[in-house]
């Protein structure tokens, strides 16, 4: 079989069982385990798949399933460790940011230096390494947790938010565009999300550019709502286009 055949194929027997593993691909195409990673290597660069750790899922079941954690912080970890630190270095001493829950942000609060941060989060990782690092002062949100991305969620995480007043909102994202703004998985996360972006004075969304020129299930905000990006790249009419908008875009490279 032709390996463009095959890569078809691949992308039907995906799209049909909605993820794979790379070891169930290997067996069904009777291909070895390293042809199914070159494959699905090529296959998400086309944006025909998603790649997860040890297998793939179709771009539709991506588009309104949450990844789990383990799955994401694979993709694009140097640029996200990057993005993490060049948006760690805008936090100044005493300051009380919000770090939204996710890969990107979790990398944010990996590299926080600076003294008598408070920082407020739902996420379960993020408040770990804070709470080991034990440099900043921790506020963590209560709520529902959401399995395998170690999310809180709910009213009780709405509420939480809108009793605080914060210098900057570290924002992820699971999609975003000029014209629709950032778009989530879940439903569940929208409110919370909301309620970061409303009480931070300064909004800045960490992201790298794979997720840029999509859209998944649930509206979020519009552009207009951020004041900062911070990408490992973008092409240079967009860049432009959201300068126009009043956002500030940081290039971090690949």
């Amino acid at each position: 079989m032709f390996q463009i055949e095959r890569q078809q194929l691949l992308i039907e027997y995906i799209d049909k069982n909605k993820k794979a593993s790379i070891e169930d691909l290997s067996e069904a195409f009777n291909v070895s385990k390293v042809t199914i990673r070159r494959d699905l290597i090529m296959l998400a660069e086309k944006k025909l798949i998603l790649k997860t750790h040890g297998g793939a899922m179709s771009i539709g079941s991506a588009m309104s399933h949450e990844i789990p954690y383990a799955q994401k912080v694979d993709l694009h970890s140097s640029a996200k460790e990057k993005i993490g630190v060049t948006a760690a270095s805008l936090i100044k001493d005493h300051d009380i940011v919000i770090i939204d829950t996710g890969s990107t942000t979790y990398e944010v609060a990996n590299h926080i230096t600076q003294e008598d941060v408070t920082v407020l989060t739902n996420d379960l990782r993020v408040a770990m390494n804070i709470a080991e690092k034990g440099r900043s002062h921790l506020l963590v949100a209560g709520g529902i947790l959401n399995n395998g991305v170690f999310t809180l969620v709910g009213e009780n995480t709405v509420n939480f938010f809108k009793g605080f007043r914060a210098n900057k909102t570290f924002l992820g994202c699971d999609a975003f565009t000029i014209d629709y703004g950032i778009t989530n998985r879940t439903i569940e996360e929208v409110s919370v999300k909301r309620e970061m972006i409303r009480s931070s004075e300064e909004v800045i969304l960490v992201t790298d550019y794979s997720k840029f020129g999509k859209q998944v299930f649930c509206h979020l905000c519009e552009m207009s709502e951020i004041n900062q990006i911070i990408i490992d790249t973008m092409d240079e009419p967009s860049k432009t286009k959201l300068e126009s908008l009043g956002i500030k875009i940081t290039i971090t490279g690949s």
